[in-house]
This record gives C-alpha cells, sequence and structure tokens, in this order.
C-alpha cells in the first residue's frame, strides 16, 4: 500500500504545482516498487488517478492560416485575459476565399484526399488549404479524467504541425506554382472544416476502405461533413480511379439536381472529358409523381422522361458547347444506375435533399449510398446554386 505522505497533494509549502506534484507521485510510486518489488493492482489504480488528475483543465481553439510556429501555438494555449477577450476574425481574413479545403488526419484515405484535392486546385487555379484539428481522447471510466500523459496535447499540436507541413512541402513539389496554405485547429474536425470552407469553392475529405462497418456506413468526419456542409463536398475512395473516364451527374429535376449538373459541367469543362446524364426512376418515383405504374403506357412514360432530362440539360450543353454530353435513362434505381457508372467513371456528381426531421442535416439515400460505396470520388451538392 502507499503511504500516504507519497501521494499527498501538498509539498512542505503548500500546494505544490502540477508538475511537481506529477513528479513525486512517479517517484513515491517507483520508491514502492523497489521496496516491495512490485507494483500491485491497487498501486496502479492510484497511479492512474493521480496523473489524471494533473491532466490540463482546458485549452482554447487553436485556429492558423499559414504554416504553424510554435509561438503561435504557445500564444494559443495562454489562458484567455479576464480583463477582456480577443475579438473573432472574420472568416474571408482568417480563411482564403474560392480555395480548395481538405482535412488530414494521417490516414491513408486523408493522404488520397489530400493528393486529389491539389489536382482540383490545379486545374481551378485556386488556393488550397490543408486542416487539421486535434484533441484529446476521451478514455477511462470517470467523466472528466483522461488517463494520457500531461503533456499529450503538445505531442498532438506538434505532430499536427508536422502532417500541415510534410504534407505541404509534399503537394508543393508536384504543384510548384499553386499556393498551398494550412490550418491547425483545437477541437472537432467536423467544426474546423465547416469553419475554414465557408467562403471555399469545394470541400474534400477521405474516405476509409469498407470494411464490415464502415462498408455500410459511411465514416463519422466524412458524413458529417458531406451532411451540412456550406459548399460542396467531395468524398474520395482511397482506391484510385481511372484517369480518363467520364463525369456523371445524376438528373432528377430539383433544385439541388440542376446545380449538381452545372457542377459536372464544369468539372468536364475542366478536365477536356465528356459527360453523362443519368436520368433513373422505378415505381417509387411513379408513386411520388402521383402515378400509378400500372395505368401508365411505359412508352409515354420514358417520351416524358426523355423530354425532361432533355429540358434540364439544355441551356448547359448551350453554356459549355465544348462538352459532349451523354443522355441516359434507366428504369431502375438511381442508386444502382450511378452506382455502376462508378467503375468506369473518374467523377459522380449528385445533389441531396436531405433525410429526416432535421432537413438539412442528414444525406439523402442515394448520396449516402454512392459517398460510402462508389469506386470514385463523388461530390455531394446540397444547396442550389446561387
Amino acid at each position: 500500500m502507499l503511504d500516504s505522505q507519497a501521494v499527498g497533494l501538498r509539498g512542505r509549502d503548500g500546494i505544490m504545482s502540477s508538475s511537481e506534484n506529477y513528479r513525486a507521485n512517479r517517484e513515491a510510486i517507483g520508491d514502492v516498487a523497489a521496496r516491495s518489488g512490485g507494483v500491485s493492482p491497487h498501486d496502479r489504480a492510484v497511479e492512474r488517478y493521480l496523473i489524471a488528475a494533473q491532466i490540463r483543465a482546458g485549452h482554447p481553439a487553436v485556429t492558423t492560416t499559414g504554416p504553424t510556429t510554435a509561438a503561435q501555438d504557445a500564444k494559443a494555449d495562454e489562458p484567455p485575459s479576464a480583463s477582456s477577450e480577443p475579438a473573432p476574425q472574420p472568416p474571408d481574413q482568417r480563411f482564403p476565399r474560392d480555395a480548395i479545403v481538405v482535412g488530414l488526419d494521417g490516414s491513408a484515405g486523408a493522404d488520397a484526399a489530400a493528393g486529389w484535392a491539389a489536382d482540383e486546385a490545379a486545374r481551378r487555379l485556386a488556393p488550397l488549404l490543408l486542416v487539421h484539428a486535434y484533441h484529446l481522447p476521451t478514455v477511462g471510466a470517470y467523466p472528466g479524467y483522461d488517463f494520457v500523459p500531461t503533456d499529450y496535447l503538445d505531442q498532438l499540436r506538434a505532430a499536427g504541425a508536422r502532417l500541415l507541413a510534410d504534407t505541404a512541402d509534399h503537394l508543393r513539389v508536384a504543384h510548384p506554382s499553386m499556393t498551398v496554405m494550412t490550418s491547425l485547429h483545437h477541437g472537432s474536425a467536423v467544426v474546423a472544416l465547416r469553419e475554414a470552407s465557408e467562403h471555399a469553392q469545394l470541400t474534400v475529405v477521405g474516405n476509409a476502405p469498407p470494411s464490415r462497418f464502415t462498408g455500410v456506413l459511411l465514416g463519422s468526419v466524412a458524413l458529417a461533413v458531406t451532411s451540412s456542409n456550406p459548399v460542396p463536398v467531395a468524398v474520395i475512395p482511397s482506391g484510385s480511379a481511372p484517369a480518363r473516364g467520364p463525369i456523371v451527374v445524376g438528373v432528377d429535376g430539383s433544385p439541388l439536381s440542376e446545380a449538381a449538373v452545372g457542377f459536372a459541367f464544369d468539372e468536364a469543362a475542366l478536365r477536356g472529358v465528356d459527360l453523362i446524364a443519368v436520368h433513373a426512376w422505378n415505381d417509387v418515383y411513379l408513386d411520388n409523381q402521383g402515378l400509378q405504374p400500372l395505368l401508365v403506357d411505359p412508352r409515354t412514360l420514358e417520351d416524358q422522361e426523355r423530354a425532361l432530362l432533355s429540358e434540364r440539360l439544355a441551356g448547359w450543353a448551350e453554356k459549355y458547347p465544348d462538352v459532349v454530353v451523354h443522355r441516359e435513362l434507366r428504369h431502375q434505381r438511381p442508386t444502382t444506375a450511378l452506382l455502376e457508372h462508378s467503375r468506369t467513371a473518374q467523377l459522380v456528381v449528385v445533389g441531396s435533399r436531405g433525410r429526416g426531421g432535421f432537413s438539412g442535416m442528414l444525406l439523402g439515400s442515394t448520396s449516402h449510398a454512392l459517398a460510402s460505396h462508389a469506386h470514385c470520388p463523388v461530390i455531394v451538392i446540397r444547396r442550389p446554386s446561387a
């Protein structure tokens, strides 16, 4: 059993500092181990509790544009002044406008997303903003106690800064004329990406390879960003996509579909490839239109759907005369048709109206399935073009 004096929280002159207390506790544990030949499970539990008691109470968020320096990190971790709080910077000063924003976390999926985002920024002559967020993990059985080293937050910040710097250097080699900027944020990755994307052109996130769970559900960060981001989101699978495949867009006649069509035409023009416009319908689609499948002549229905597709593409085809457009009608589920095309396409573009009781907070079934299972990058549009 540990001596009560060895684990006390007060020193000779009063309350010990956190570092002094932590060092004293470690020395006491070591002394007990030396005398007794080992540390009991009870003593080890006491040690973990004492370490947890020294974990920092909280750190302010850090958001910087450009390379992160040690001085910036140190200043960001200073407690806010009691007399005044720093005024928040306007988003257009903290982050570049019309940028391509990509989230980094060190995974293979994020690396693939960064490379894709850099190529997209180069095509659009846009700045590239790399975003990394870090925070202490929540572990242990007691709320408020994280059994991690006292300097773990500093380690996470340093690792994040290295990740951003190394990735930026690598991408600058491939695109020497492109502006590459970085943002290091303490807190939620979803919040960091939303804030950085407020005035961006596009946000890019990686998607982990399918597994027992991720093959069914999109990753939590990718799903949250895709569901609520202020600008279109590109979800990039870790596998490679065809380099010269067409752009595929889903068309259903809605305002969001119209925005998706415009984005797809722009991508096809930038990449110099063909565009495949897919309009699919099934019995569920007919029910939503107030039609009974058995009472509708299939030939009449197909003529109506072909006219709808032509109408939705007419204005865009005139705006992008150099883009070769292939119109495709499918009497099947839209998800099935678009997933088939994702095997040979280099990009699929869809609009998402969202589902559920919270309007605009959930992905629709088609966009969710594509973002989770497509074989190529998928861009989800959630807001009509201004």
